[in-house]
């Protein structure tokens, strides 16, 4: 969609904020104080309609420009300094250039101690905000329509658009009872939004849940007639809302969010917004692909605010609560896939301190097979680590994991298969080396090359398959000598593969919650 990821470097008393953005939904959850708005105003500052745009001048149904401000949300005041507010995005292709935004806080102009939010590449030509419809609805549209004292009907809409407010509205409210139900736009002094109510009513009987939902389908209706006007140039657009939930029952709340999840899809509308109901954070995220909906939970602590990138539900539930959490002991593992039983071996030994973290399964398959499972997204395989033998370890494989873009995917020591790099080791030890039984009748160097006294780079790994084979029943119970020895003695490249397994695990371990590793 619009935005992948953020970080917000300094702003108030958020620092160092670092969260990813749902491609349909992003909930903004935590306690009143926060500053979950603060947030919304941040990501939609970030964009704007310029004069050069063919979209330059559109406005919504009820009148908004596409382009929010900060002053919609929030006051600056004189305790906010230029300087004293960064923040990057990170955008999906053809949104920007770069696909990377940065804004920070500067003087308005050289007279003036007010300060404005910009590009930090300067002002030179080319330099802007993003060309992005943004529209940020806020708790203003829960005022309700019956205190308004003028109110005006105004024939805004098509036959085909009260058509769809009309369908929306039943399946948000479940209104399956209801007949003939008005829909017009209302405006009035503080208002402008859609009415839809029974036909034996007037507008200003509706309840403000019904308002609420009014203003949201008509700033939802606002994209969907941007994107049939300008099918070349619409790319997407991005709606926010300000406590989604407001006045809303809870059976309501889980169809909005579930009808929210078609809006973004039929209208490329990436919808971000702040909660604190229950209702919405689990409609949001138990039914649905967290590929499209991420979480970013606000906990202040002091005078900081905090952020934690989606947290388990039940916990965001209970310290929404204001309870204490029992924690689980036990660890959520994470499974570990390699090509044969040796490969399985070495990871015994070389994970050993993280044991309570994995499993390794038992399952004999090459990296041919693994790349395929990976490219059709086999979820058992792409939520694993793959450890593939050193030999697969070039420029073919590597090329076609990039392709698929597998992160989870890596490697053994050396650039050969395990046997060769064992050969090789115990080949390149002195006769005398500690880890030879030199007495009589021991495990010594020349009998454990007695049958294979010459492999060299043009033999091929079966032979030195056999050759292990021949001499494995010396190396202890699952080669612990063999492979204990290895790690001690090359100790640089099982740091490197160490550390490339944490990374693995770690990415793997935040796309199903599990704990992390270090």
């Amino acid at each position: 969609m619009i935005i992948k990821h953020a970080y917000i470097e300094k702003f108030r008393a958020l620092n160092n904020i670092d969260f990813d953005l749902g491609s349909k939904i992003t909930a903004i959850v935590g306690y009143n104080g926060t500053m979950k708005t603060t947030i919304l105003g941040i990501l939609s500052q970030t964009f704007t309609i310029g004069k050069d745009n063919v979209m330059f001048g559109e406005k919504t149904i009820d009148g908004y420009n596409f382009c929010s401000q900060f002053k919609e949300k929030f006051k600056l005041t004189d305790k906010d300094l230029p300087g004293e507010h960064k923040w990057s995005l990170e955008l999906y292709d053809g949104i920007y250039k770069n696909n990377t935004f940065e804004a920070h806080s500067i003087l308005r102009d050289k007279t003036s101690k007010e300060i404005r939010f910009w590009s930090t590449e300067g002002k030179g030509k080319g330099v802007g905000y993003p060309q992005v419809p943004v529209y940020y609805i806020s708790l203003k549209r829960v005022t309700p329509l019956g205190e308004e004292i003028n109110i005006n009907s105004v024939a805004e809409l098509s036959d085909e658009e009260k058509e769809f407010l009309d369908k929306e509205y039943r399946n948000i409210f479940s209104s399956t009872n209801i007949c003939n139900l008005s829909v017009e736009t209302i405006v009035s002094a503080k208002k402008h939004t859609a009415a839809i109510y029974p036909a034996e009513y007037d507008a200003l009987t509706i309840s403000a849940g019904q308002d609420n939902i009014g203003k949201i389908l008509l700033a939802i209706l606002s994209f969907k007639r941007l994107k049939e006007t300008f099918p070349n140039d619409y790319k997407g657009g991005i709606l926010l809302i300000d406590e989604i939930e407001s006045t809303l029952h809870p059976a309501s709340q889980m169809m909005l969010i579930k009808r929210i999840y078609k809006y973004a899809k039929d209208y490329k509308i990436q919808f971000i917004f702040t909660t604190h109901s229950p209702t919405v954070i689990k409609s949001t995220f138990d039914k649905y692909n967290k590929g499209e909906a991420q979480m970013l939970y606000l906990k202040k602590v002091g005078d900081k605010v905090q952020g934690y990138n989606n947290p388990d539900v039940d916990s965001v539930i209970s310290e929404l609560s204001g309870e204490v959490v029992k924690k689980n002991k036990k660890v959520k593992k994470i499974d570990i896939f390699c090509e044969d039983v040796v490969a399985r071996s070495i990871l015994r030994q070389f994970l050993t301190n993280y044991n309570k973290y994995y499993r390794i399964m038992s399952c004999s398959i090459g990296a041919e097979e693994y790349g395929e499972l990976l490219r059709v997204q086999l979820k058992q395989i792409v939520e694993s680590v793959i450890v593939l033998d050193g030999d697969k370890n070039n420029t073919k494989t590597n090329n076609k994991l990039k392709s698929i873009k597998a992160q989870n995917v890596i490697f053994l020591p050396s650039t050969f298969c395990p046997e060769k790099m064992f050969y090789k080791f115990l080949f390149n030890l002195p006769d005398d080396d500690i880890f030879w039984d030199n007495s009589i009748g021991g495990f010594d160097k020349n009998k454990c090359f007695l049958k294979y006294p010459t492999l060299d780079d043009k033999s091929d790994s079966d032979m030195y398959k056999k050759w292990f084979d021949s001499v494995k029943s010396n190396f202890g119970k699952g080669y612990k000598k063999l492979i204990k020895y290895w790690m001690v003695t090359n100790k640089e490249e099982y740091e490197s593969f160490m550390n490339n397994f944490r990374n693995a695990y770690n990415i793997i371990a935040k796309q199903i919650n599990a704990e992390i590793i270090v």
